[in-house]
């Protein structure tokens, strides 16, 4: 069957091709415009964009993060409607029918969940499993737990270190790992409010950067198909940018991802 998407704004870097025009696709393939060929179908797509499936890399879309979201933002759900008594914390924000029905609405086929607790990984993905029409992948938070800053503490070997990450990856059915305010949780616990990159987890002896950097070697080493997501401390407070120019500073060449530089 020869479709012909007619005079999309096509958006195509790698093939060259920017700007209006028509797409030729013959058994789910794109090819090249046919002599003379008529289209067994046309789509036409003028007004519309004509791209690969677009890819959100960090998209709180599943999990504790978001459903506390839900929890916040009643006022978010589609059709505003009242809490019924019997269950006052339902009907909060979109749900993940509508969730993957918006992504595909705006070409999205690809969305990233960036914060997946590893306790809290089966429910996480059981509710990406209920999101339909795109592709889902998540990333493992670590850089707060317990185990891990103990290891650190201890001066554990680096391939003990490995061992961890990769187990918690595996078992989780993680794509990769994120960091979120490395130490900094941890931190919290014991009253600490700001924690910069050189500022040291109680009770632990451990600083931000050792977390980040020990993290950011291991992922390197186990050759994890997405780099240490990182989440930077301080996002939110004044100075935030000294702490993310900082943690940049502190890759050394190392493949870093920043979540976010403000917010």
């Amino acid at each position: 069957m020869l479709t012909k998407i007619a005079g999309g704004d096509i958006i195509d870097p790698v093939n060259g091709r920017l700007g209006k025009g028509d797409l030729w696709i013959k058994d789910d393939k794109i090819v090249p415009a046919p002599a003379g060929g008529a289209a067994d179908r046309t789509i036409e797509a003028s007004g519309c964009i004509v791209m690969a499936g677009a890819i959100d890399i960090h998209s709180h879309i599943g999990g504790g993060n978001v459903n506390t979201a839900r929890l916040l933002l009643p006022e978010q759900h589609a059709a505003h409607q009242l809490r019924p008594a019997i269950t006052p914390l339902s009907n909060a924000g979109w749900s993940t029918f509508q969730t993957g029905c918006l992504y595909a609405k705006m070409g999205f086929t690809t969305v990233v969940e960036p914060a997946m607790s590893p306790g809290a990984a089966l429910h996480t993905h059981l509710e990406l499993a209920d999101i339909p029409i795109i592709d889902k992948a998540t990333l493992a938070i670590l850089g707060n737990d317990d185990f891990l800053l103990s290891m650190i503490r201890d001066d554990a070997p680096s391939t003990m270190i490995e061992d961890y990450v990769a187990w918690t990856v595996a078992s989780t059915r993680a794509l990769g790992v994120k960091v979120i305010n490395a130490g900094a949780a941890a931190a919290f616990k014991e009253n600490v409010r700001t924690f910069s990159l050189d500022d040291v987890v109680p009770s632990y002896g451990v600083s931000s950067r050792k977390i980040v950097k020990t993290l950011q070697a291991a992922v390197d080493s186990l050759g994890l198909p997405h780099p240490l997501h990182v989440h930077c401390n301080n996002l939110g407070s004044p100075g935030s940018a000294d702490t993310a120019a900082a943690t940049i500073a502190a890759a050394d060449g190392l493949p870093l991802h920043l979540a976010h530089l403000q917010f």
